[in-house]
């Protein structure tokens, strides 16, 4: 027999990544008789080479029914890991705000609101943190795992006055204050301080905590809190609330202060006060005060002269008017402030009455013309707008009116209260305690005023 008859057998090589991530077969046709590759010769090539996941059965059945001599094929694949999602966290605020005029949205520039302040209310979301993914292991074609890359977190810092909740998927704020993006993390501050004055340089100041001014508050600016204020320099031409205590130590001048507590400024002028507590100063002049307390003129100078002063509970002073009788009111007691509400509904009243009689006057004369078949287009209309007003004002005439009576009605209490008085009353004062009236008309020392059988009399203390 010859070299060239001898049967050659089908032969199956083996190519495996270093990686072992695939796996690649390649086989000889047959010749001279020699046995034909199959499936099973292939797989015994997979085990004796350790190969056992990933084996693509039917890529290696199709090779050898189509018979794909000396080509390379893929007999196994490993399945990759999948690595893991880094975590990110995504701000719902700008880290970058800068101080700028603010544009509405008809593009009217405010020059006054800078937005200095970004107010956030607790339970505001700040960002939204996602998390890190593990991703999953892969198996290489000998079936060994293969580690995935796990997902990094994000990076962010916890600021002030802010906390992570939902299983630190989020940040929100954790009090009332200002938003503040500073040393890589957003805080909350519940206290502001303007280290000048506010002026052109900040803007007005609107926050829902604490505000502190160290310098004044110039004209036509505004200062806003939910909480308190307190004001070093002087107020001019401003003006000033908040939901707490208002101080101001430098004090106001022509502004309007209001606050839903105590009031104390170092001095007040021409100005207007509204406070739910005490309103407390060492000098009043000129100015239109209303307290839900007391109004206190402290200290040994503690004047109270010019202008109108309401407090439900008590006015101390040790001056009140002046040696000129400057027109000084002081009203004291509900009832007082009351007394006051009726009279001016009162006079109301009058001239709604004589509002009424005009359009009766006019409504008599339109019927005449009416009868007699010449009311025109033009003075029908006025006809109907003259009824209609006159029924308008008919029906304030008796709102008015029950207010009255249900006021009459509250003066009927009485009040132990006093306005006290530890050096000088001064004529040009009137003193108004509940319904009942003074008008000082001669210098008294050291008094204090109060009722006495419906009147007001004078006690030396």
């Amino acid at each position: 027999m010859t070299d060239d008859k001898i049967p050659v057998n089908s032969v199956v090589e083996i190519s495996v990544d270093p990686n072992r991530t695939a796996a690649f077969i390649s086989f000889n046709p047959p010749e001279n008789g020699g046995s034909d590759i199959t499936v099973e010769k292939i797989k015994r090539v997979l085990d004796e080479n350790f190969i056992s996941y990933g084996i693509l059965e039917d890529d290696i059945k199709l090779a050898v029914e189509q018979k794909r001599y000396n080509e390379s094929i893929c007999a196994a694949r490993w399945t990759p890991p999948i690595n893991g999602i880094d975590g990110i966290i995504q701000y719902y605020f700008n880290k970058d705000k800068h101080a700028a005029p603010v544009e509405d949205e008809h593009g009217v520039v405010d020059y006054k609101n800078l937005g200095l302040i970004n107010n956030i209310v607790e339970g505001t979301p700040i960002a939204e943190i996602n998390l890190p993914t593990e991703g999953t292991p892969g198996t290489d074609i000998t079936g060994k795992r293969v580690a995935q890359k796990l997902g990094t977190p994000a990076k962010y810092n916890l600021g002030a006055g802010t906390s992570l909740i939902n299983d630190d998927t989020q940040i929100i704020a954790a009090v009332n204050g200002n938003l503040v993006f500073k040393n890589g993390a957003f805080c909350v501050e519940e206290r502001i301080v303007i280290n000048g004055d506010v002026d052109v340089s900040s803007g007005n100041i609107d926050f829902i905590g604490d505000v502190t001014v160290k310098g004044g508050v110039f004209e036509g600016f505004r200062v806003a809190s939910k909480r308190s204020v307190t004001i070093m320099g002087l107020v001019t031409s401003a003006e000033i609330t908040a939901d707490g205590d208002i101080t101001i130590k430098g004090g106001v001048i022509n502004s309007k202060i209001v606050g839903k507590h105590n009031v104390k400024v170092g001095f007040c002028e021409n100005s207007t006060i509204t406070a739910d507590g005490n309103i407390e100063s060492p000098s009043f002049v000129g100015g239109e005060l209303f307290a839900s307390e007391k109004i206190i003129a402290t200290g040994g100078k503690g004047i109270i002269v010019g202008g109108k002063y309401t407090a439900l509970n008590g006015v101390e002073a040790s001056v009140i008017g002046s040696e000129n009788y400057t027109k000084t009111v002081v009203t004291l007691g509900n009832n007082a402030v009351l007394s006051e509400e009726r009279e001016s509904l009162e006079k109301e009243n009058s001239t709604l009455d004589d509002q009424v009689d005009q359009l009766g006057k006019i409504l008599l004369t339109l019927d005449e013309y009416a009868k007699k078949g010449k009311l025109s287009p033009e003075r029908l209309q006025m006809q109907t707008d003259a009824r209609r007003n006159r029924l308008r004002i008919q029906n304030q005439i008796r709102t008015n009116k029950k207010r009255i009576s249900e006021i009459e009605e509250a003066l009927q209490l009485t009040q132990n209260l006093f306005v006290l008085v530890k050096r000088i009353l001064y004529p040009g004062v009137t003193l108004r305690i509940n319904s009942s009236v003074l008008k000082v008309n001669a210098v008294e020392n050291r008094v204090k005023a109060m009722v006495q059988g419906g009147d007001i009399v004078l006690v030396h203390i």
